[in-house]
């Protein structure tokens, strides 16, 4: 009897989860509470009625601006075996660094390349998965269905994440989440605050100097003021509201009619008991090799390394919990992954990681893939891959917010213009 498995998201993450599963011979469902594939990558126009996202009666899951493009060339966002090219999902003349409409497209091609969408129930949101004796059984909006496993790929960039900012009561301005953000027009003229120095922070900041009266940008990247444009600054992470309404940001008092939040997103699952897996302060606890609780080996989180490369990433993950789905690997004993994990979290915990960034991945990421890769059989990181990601490092430390437009080499198989 083939092994049913229910892939929950039609992102990413969930489009290689299936193709992995039906690759091995699995009778794969997918659940997908919107309308198309795609996940992170299909955009709306639409916000919410809550513009920090957390009161919102009508949620919107896009997190899409309307000229977002990757911050990673696309030969190293490509599926190992499907280039993001003519030869794949791509086109030959695509910019390095790809708009998000041409993302979408790809995973477009990728779904119908690999027979996928078929296997896809579009419009239906997974409500409850339960452990039975020895399946999950999973309720949607259309009913309730068995499965021997379970992926969950729904990903981790809708729900915001909003820190606590002591006085903000004070700020009389306007507060939004970049969650909530698609376009700069409505702050031309304005003092702008943009908390946050990851990718979103980034991209936002330059966008919205370009029409803003002044860009504000604060975060961990600085520890003091800096002059980065004629009308952006830099400063560190704010540290309160004062009376008057002013954001305290490295001890200075910093005026500003609008604070934008690039201050990340919620892990949520509430579609799993606490028992089951929990979440706290964004760290999924407890999972092995940052993908299967112990003590339930049919269950998998595909996706939650974050400042990575991702699909690479998603498709190693995915590939490794369907070849112990399958048989074809033994894992360790409860015991010894629990361990295991306790250690890296020591191990964490003693280098001052915040508990958020537990599931960060950045410099370590290359040997986290090559770890997954030898324990299922297939071959490491290959080289070009490394010097080419290498590259774009060096291209960003050189070049800030302008490194997109650096001549990196093209040493893969992907053809780039």
């Amino acid at each position: 009897m083939m092994t049913r498995v229910a892939v929950i998201g039609a992102g990413p993450a969930g489009l290689v989860s299936a193709r992995e599963a039906l690759r091995q011979g699995c009778d794969v469902t997918v659940f997908e509470s919107g309308a198309s594939v795609g996940g992170v990558w299909v955009h709306s126009a639409a916000v919410e009625d809550d513009p920090l996202g957390e009161a919102s009666v009508q949620t919107v899951h896009s997190s899409l601006y309307d000229s977002l493009t990757t911050n990673i060339p696309r030969d190293l966002m490509a599926y190992s075996d499907f280039t993001f090219d003519s030869a794949g999902g791509g086109e030959d003349d695509w910019p390095r660094f790809p708009h998000h409409t041409c993302v979408r497209r790809y995973l477009d091609r990728f779904a119908d390349r690999f027979d996928i969408r078929r296997h896809i129930h579009f419009n239906e949101t997974v409500w409850r998965v339960a452990k039975q004796a020895a399946s999950w059984q999973i309720t949607t909006d259309h009913g309730v269905s068995e499965h021997d496993a379970v992926m969950v790929c729904n990903g981790h960039y809708a729900k915001p994440r909003v820190p606590v900012l002591p006085g903000i009561e004070q700020f009389d301005g306007q507060l939004i989440h970049s969650h909530n953000y698609r376009n700069p027009d409505s702050f031309a003229g304005k003092r702008v605050l943009i908390w946050g120095t990851s990718a979103s922070g980034l991209d936002i900041s330059a966008e919205v100097a370009e029409v803003a009266d002044h860009v504000f940008w604060c975060g961990n990247a600085f520890d003091r003021e800096a002059s980065i444009s004629p009308r952006r600054s830099g400063h560190p992470s704010p540290a309160r509201v004062s009376s008057e309404g002013s954001v305290i940001a490295g001890g200075e008092p910093l005026d500003a009619d609008v604070l934008i939040y690039c201050t990340g997103y919620h892990y949520t699952y509430p579609f799993l008991d606490d028992a089951v897996v929990s979440v706290d302060d964004n760290w999924v606890r407890g999972l092995h090799r940052d993908i299967l609780p112990p003590r339930y080996s049919n269950l998998g989180f595909i996706g939650l390394p974050f400042l990575i490369i991702p699909f690479p990433i998603f498709e190693i993950q995915a590939r490794w919990f369907v070849h112990h789905l399958t048989g074809k690997g033994t894992l360790p004993t409860v015991v010894a992954m629990t361990a295991a994990d306790s250690a890296r979290i020591a191990a964490l915990q003693a280098k001052g990681t915040l508990q958020r960034h537990y599931h960060r991945l950045g410099d370590q990421q290359i040997a986290y893939y090559n770890e997954l890769a030898a324990e299922c059989g297939v071959d490491p990181m290959p080289d070009w891959f490394i010097k080419t990601w290498q590259a774009v490092g060096e291209a960003r430390a050189a070049l800030g917010d302008r490194y997109k437009f650096a001549a990196i080499p093209v040493l893969g198989p992907t053809h780039c213009c």
